[in-house]
């Protein structure tokens, strides 16, 4: 180990250093004073640590210190002094230091060369400074998650060259500033989650580089001025300003600002966003400043992927109608105007925007759906529930093959009714509850419930018609249960008629459930348990074994619910795997779990697929009961290399090679299992790895792939274009081995804050993988720790197999047969002795 002397020592000997980056390695104590001594420093990373408040003196002889991150530090008490007289920095980051003044006293105000000053995440309080609109080099402001209170300072109007202002989450009132329409440099406004009131001012129309707005959750009033839709249409002249420079104006801090400004929760903006690493973040903000795409839109029937904004408006007390002009704003992919008091008819125009996400949800909106809406190929989620639409539904939102997510829910007065085949069929009742006009395929169960805050004044009478297909319903609806009653009657009365795998509890199991629960699947005197092998058990086996799913027999969680470990009657250690989540998604990955590892022709079991020992689902329980791997998970062992050595790793990726060669090209049709990853691949008492979690799994085509419509799959694991495609291919279950193989390989993880991810450092390290030269002179340092040092050769080649397997096109890489034969001739080695290699001094 370097003594801090020696680290200070060495460090002022860096003379010609350009950038040091010391963010996120939980530092404590004073910050270097040595630094000041590396006279070419012009980036300086110091966030994420625990340094003392005390700046060093000799910082501030960095003349060439563009840079300076000191955020996440957590100094609180006021800023220092010291920062007022870093004269020569232009960016400036504060955040997360749990400020609470200082502002005005430090004399960060005065420095006029700032380009980028965050200081967002603090405790400032008080009003807006009227001073900040004096720094006239300012382009990005952030000042979100504060306490400031008060009215937005209209002076901030006159920073002509601001291209992002950020005042979200604080305690803001009064109006947003027309004076805000002078930033003709604006890409981003972002006003969220204050107090603002009054009308959105027309003036912002003038803000033509307008991308990204953002004014929910205010106390807006008004109409939409028509003005508003010119925002946007042409930041050409900002974009080009950026391609002049060179330099990545990011945040340090795993691009925090992109981060909050990517709307998580709708796609594409989400599976960006989880694909975020601290590396390919600031690629991707390089391209946003410079006018380039980063997720495809449909432009006339085609993806591009060109620049694309939202506009975000729920939330507030908006009305009136919105204006037709709406079809000019063709750079938008998300238009949110839910919750507000909006009415009138739907423009059509709004069929020509390149939309993804379209929410115009608890509206009061009239008149027909616009069937243009049909012509929006890319739409993946459209919110349409609670207004007063009517007339015919629109049968050309069948066309939108892409969509997940889709909501009319409670528009009594819509009439038609709902193919039969294509997209819509494959939605869920709580797509078209509270819609008594609309009829749906028999295999949709359309009930519709009560509104929810509706009083029983408000309801309306619906026509004759109406009334006709209600009582129709109805009675289809006691015919179908009186079949299904005699259905089941004969199957609870009839065993010798019931598949051997069927059986059955004739008594509830009521003293396990609570008084509480009388909906209960579990109170149902029929539960059924299906199992898939020989030996029988039923379902108050499962509640004994896991003590009525008791805390204390939890041995996992994650986002399918929680697994518990338990012992059957007969002696047999298994994991039940309780399903907590609902909804379409849920079912979809339950019932694929349920087909893969039951075998559904595919010839079950496989010795490296985890065993199911049968299933149970009533109602909204679903549980799994597998066999119990007594060796744990990889992802608790990827990383130990004393206890993993070299040859258990080539045997468990052998392991894992074999299950995906046989979801691969023995199945048929082939399996895409979505989400290999380290914590889905258990192991037993005797180390041999299985596969499990077949959640995300689907079947694909004879193409060769599957559409999603949801983002499947693990950050670091997910193929790079299934962003652009969202097509699961096999080829990107080779990409998630691949990763898998470099963990494995390194005893690094996929994804560990670090930098760069593990597929980029491994590509710096060792290139793309087709050298045909071996030996230590390639092998990473990283590979050369305890455990796996002796077979640091064959370590080296499954690294190069790996590199291969996440080659960035994927006609690339190779097939899981292809790999399996590869790491099996790697296994040949072992019992070979690699001692007369020397390694590379350290």
């Amino acid at each position: 180990m370097i003594s801090r002397v020696g680290y200070r020592r060495k460090i002022a000997n860096c003379k010609e250093l350009g950038v040091l980056n010391l963010w996120g390695n939980n530092f404590t104590g004073k910050i270097p004073a040595e630094i000041g001594n590396i006279s070419g420093l012009e980036a300086l990373y110091l966030g994420n640590n625990s340094f003392w408040r005390e700046i060093p003196e000799s910082l501030l002889g960095l003349k060439s210190l563009d840079f300076l991150d000191l955020s996440k530090n957590s100094f609180g008490g006021e800023i220092q002094e010291i920062f007022g007289r870093f004269t020569q920095v232009k960016f400036l980051i504060l955040h997360s230091n749990s400020y609470t003044g200082g502002i005005h006293s430090s004399g960060i105000l005065k420095l006029l060369n700032i380009s980028r000053l965050d200081l967002s995440f603090n405790k400032f309080s008080g009003l807006l400074p009227v001073e900040i609109s004096r720094m006239g080099s300012l382009k990005f402001l952030i000042l979100s998650y504060n306490q400031f209170t008060g009215n937005i300072p209209p002076e901030y109007g006159n920073l002509p060259g601001l291209q992002a202002l950020d005042l979200s989450f604080n305690r803001l009132y009064g109006s947003i500033p027309p004076s805000f329409g002078n930033l003709e440099s604006l890409l981003w406004l972002m006003l969220a989650n204050n107090s603002l009131t009054g009308e959105i001012p027309p003036e912002l129309g003038n803000c033509r580089s307008l991308l990204w707005l953002n004014l929910e959750n205010n106390r807006l009033s008004g109409k939409i001025p028509v003005q508003l839709t010119n925002i946007g249409l042409n930041a050409t002249p900002t974009f080009q300003e950026n391609q002049k420079s060179d330099r990545v104006i990011t945040d340090s801090d795993e691009c925090l600002a992109l981060r909050r400004w990517i709307p998580a929760d709708y796609p594409p903006f989400s599976f960006v966003y989880v694909l975020l690493t601290r590396k390919n973040c600031r690629s991707y903000w390089d391209r946003l400043l410079k006018g380039y795409g980063i997720f495809p839109v449909c432009v006339g029937g085609l993806r591009t992927f060109r620049i694309s904004g939202y506009v975000q408006l729920s939330g507030n007390q908006l009305s009136g109608e919105v204006p037709p002009e709406i079809g000019k704003m063709q750079h938008l992919s998300m238009l949110h105007l839910g919750m507000n008091g909006f009415y009138g008819k739907l423009p059509s125009e709004i069929g020509q925007i390149p939309l993804v996400v379209l929410n115009i949800s608890q509206n009061k909106f009239s008149g027909e759906i616009p069937t243009e809406i049909g012509q929006l190929h890319c739409l993946r989620n459209l919110d349409l529930s609670y207004n007063n639409f009517s007339g015919a539904f629109p049968t050309s939102l069948n066309n939108l093959t892409e969509l997940s997510k889709f909501n009319v829910s409670y528009n009594p007065y819509i009439t038609g009714v709902i193919p039969a085949t294509g997209q819509l069929s494959t939605l869920e009742k709580e797509s078209f509850l509270g819609d008594p006009l609309l009829s749906l395929p028999s295999f949709i169960d359309n009930s519709t419930g009560d509104s929810p805050g509706k009083n029983d004044r408000e309801s309306r009478k619906t026509t004759k018609l109406g009334g006709f297909l209600v009582f129709f319903a109805l009675t289809m609806a006691f015919l179908v249960c009186g079949i299904m009653t005699l259905i089941v009657c004969l199957v609870v009365k009839s065993p010798d008629d019931t598949p051997g795998y069927l059986l059955e509890e004739s008594k509830g199991q009521n003293e396990f459930v609570s008084s509480s629960s009388a909906s209960s699947p579990w109170l149902s005197d029929t539960v059924k348990v299906i199992r898939l092998d020989k030996t029988a058990f039923t379902h108050a086996d499962i509640l004994n074994a896991t003590g009525n799913f008791s805390d204390n027999r939890i041995i996992g969680r994650g986002g399918f619910g929680t697994v518990y470990r338990g012992v059957l009657p007969d002696g047999r250690e298994v994991a039940v795997k309780k399903q907590q989540r609902e909804g379409t998604d849920a079912e979809k990955e339950f019932q694929a779990e349920m087909e893969v590892l039951s075998g559904n022709g595919f010839g079950w079991p496989h010795p490296n697929l985890v065993v199911l020992y049968g299933w149970c689902l009533d109602g909204s329980e679903k549980l799994l009961v597998y066999e119990y791997m007594e060796g744990g998970s990889l992802e608790d062992l990827v990383s130990d290399r004393a206890r993993l050595t070299w040859s258990k790793r080539i045997d468990i990726a052998i392991d894992v090679a074999r299950a995906l060669v046989f979801l691969h090209h023995e199945c048929s049709p082939p399996i895409v299992h979505r989400d290999v990853k380290a914590s889905n691949v258990l192991l037993d008492k005797n180390g041999k790895a299985r596969v499990t979690d077949f959640g995300l799994a689907r079947v694909v085509e004879a193409g060769g792939s599957h559409v999603s419509t949801m983002v499947a799959g693990t950050i670091g694991y997910v193929a790079p274009e299934y962003g652009q495609t969202w097509q699961a291919t096999t080829k990107g279950d080779v990409y998630s081995f691949g990763v898998l193989a470099m963990e494995l390989a390194t005893g690094r993880r996929a994804v560990d804050g670090g930098e760069e991810c593990l597929v980029e450092w491994a590509r710096r390290v060792v290139g793309n993988g087709r050298q045909g030269t071996t030996g230590w002179a390639m092998i990473p340092v990283a590979l050369l720790g305890s455990g796996l040092a002796e077979g640091a050769e064959e370590m080296c080649e499954l690294l190069k197999v790996a590199i291969r397997c996440t080659a960035e096109v994927p006609q690339v890489r190779p097939n899981m047969k292809e790999v399996l034969a590869t790491l099996v001739k790697i296994s040949s080695h072992r019992g070979h002795s690699y001692r007369h290699f020397s390694p590379p001094s350290l």
